[in-house]
């Protein structure tokens, strides 16, 4: 690495002065899978189709009911394994209304998802590992191989109908898209260049006195900008 600086967009950053061990968690191998699909209608909201002015969508979140079991078969690669799964999609639907109507939130109906026979490099520990915090007990085990699911869910179309037996009340129908990241990891250790220990900065709180940030404004310019050539 040169000895010049990096220059980052909020300051410089010296280079590193030492080689370091640390545990982390190493990612052996991950997947992306991304889909997108019309949610179940939600029906009988009790909301006027005519005082809604706009659907949007939030808090998105899975659950996975069971545990993930990774399996083989003879013909798969050494260290490779399959993962399927089922997962839930829960979600809140945020509907802004006109004034003289409440808005409302709501929950979505919870989807149902599956994720199929997915191959992922996961080699089997070989360390058997024991850790203890303090002194008050003894060491225990560690299991030492994670899966990880990262989820990112959004409605990329929500359509709002007023329900054909009774008008005054709405359907909704979303369409649902999302990106689930899936990943094999286990905990190793490994050298790293590093800058010592983190300094932490000092703690800050908020002004109370609006008039504070009003005086540490720059004097704004009391004329327009001059038209230049004339």
């Amino acid at each position: 690495m040169a000895d010049d600086l990096i220059i980052t967009q909020q300051q410089p950053v010296p280079p590193a002065t030492e080689l370091d061990c640390i545990e982390t968690n190493k990612v052996f191998d991950e997947c992306l899978l991304r889909d997108c699909f019309t949610a179940p209608i939600i029906s009988d909201i009790d909301v006027d189709p005519s005082c809604i002015t706009d659907i949007t969508c939030s808090d998105f979140t899975i659950t996975v009911a069971a545990p993930i079991i990774p399996t083989r078969k003879a013909t798969d690669e050494p260290s490779f394994v399959r993962v399927s799964f089922p997962f839930t999609i829960n979600y809140n639907l945020n509907i802004s209304t006109r004034i003289g109507c409440t808005p409302v939130v709501i929950p979505g109906v919870p989807i149902t998802r599956s994720v199929n026979n997915v191959l992922l490099y996961c080699p089997e520990p070989i360390a058997y590992i024991l850790t203890q915090q303090g002194t008050s007990a003894a060491p225990t085990h560690l299991p030492n191989e994670t899966i990880k699911l990262e989820f990112v869910g959004e409605c990329i179309d929500i359509e709002f109908t007023p329900n054909p037996a009774v008008p005054h009340i709405t359907n909704i129908t979303p369409v649902i898209g999302y990106y689930l990241i899936i990943k094999c990891e286990q905990v190793v250790q490994i050298q790293v260049l590093s800058r010592g220990y983190c300094v932490a900065p000092f703690c800050t709180s908020p002004t109370s006195d609006p008039c504070d940030e009003f005086n540490r404004r720059p004097i704004p310019s009391f004329f327009p900008v001059q038209r230049f050539p004339f």
